[in-house]
């Protein structure tokens, strides 16, 4: 955290827009100059509920389910998919869900749909990164859906995230960046 003198007419500013009230001062600079919000889990995974493609934009979904439309000055930009899909292939058992080259690479904030297509339940163990352990594994034939919350390196030493239902030799490559 760093400390910074502001005049006293920014000060002003940041206390009638929510500083005073028991909001940081970077909680209301990131609304004024980012346009970021905080979104609880639940109103998020809801959110990501209503895509319809995995193109489709946090954006795109809340100007749809707003009714908000894009100004021509002002058009909706260019990001990464809401969503990643991710497929657990038939017959992995307790091997590796894919390698190091075929790793899957997110960003914090995207959500992670894993595909169950083996014949076994699968269950990832992360430690609560990139996203919290799940409470039960995916059963075959089904998908769950994982938001990504943290950044995650590729190069996390063995076992990394693996298969908590398989074993450690069921490893699941995947890398996450800071949005």
């Amino acid at each position: 955290m760093k400390s910074i003198q502001v005049d006293g007419d920014v000060y002003a500013y940041l206390e009638s827009h929510g500083m005073s009230a028991g909001h940081s001062a970077s909680d209301v600079l990131r609304q004024a100059l980012f346009h970021e919000i905080d979104l609880d889990d639940d109103v998020f995974a809801n959110l990501m509920s209503l895509a319809s493609g995995p193109d489709d934009t946090i954006n795109a979904i809340l100007r749809r389910a707003l009714g908000i439309q894009a100004s021509p000055s002002n058009p909706p930009p260019v990001t990464s998919p809401a969503r990643i899909d991710f497929h657990i292939p038939a017959g992995t058992g307790a091997r590796p869900w894919n390698t190091r080259d075929t790793a899957v690479k997110g960003i914090v904030g995207q959500t992670l749909r894993i595909y169950n297509d083996d014949s076994v339940a699968h269950e990832p163990h992360t430690n609560g990164q990139p996203f919290p352990h799940p409470a039960s594994a995916i059963a075959p034939g089904v998908f769950a859906d994982f938001v990504l919350s943290s950044p995650y390196d590729l190069d996390t030493p063995a076992p990394g995230i693996y298969d908590h239902a398989q074993g450690t030799a069921a490893r699941f490559w995947i890398s996450v960046i800071a949005a």
